[in-house]
């Protein structure tokens, strides 16, 4: 069995591989959202906050 054979049983794991590593992409992104979203928010919070601030001290 060569490299490449061994490595593509492991990666398909008797079969659920499929399943397996289309759960690791999903929660990996769902990660990386989580990680953004919050940031985000925080950057259009900021934004709204100093237009506002601009608005009121009339800059």
């Amino acid at each position: 069995m060569t490299l490449i054979d061994e490595f593509y049983n492991w990666a398909m794991m008797d079969g659920h591989g499929v399943y397996v590593w289309s759960v690791y992409v999903i929660s990996a992104v769902a990660l990386v959202v989580i990680g953004v979203w919050p940031i985000r928010a925080e950057r259009r919070l900021r934004a709204r906050v100093t237009s506002r601030i601009d608005e009121d001290t009339g800059a």
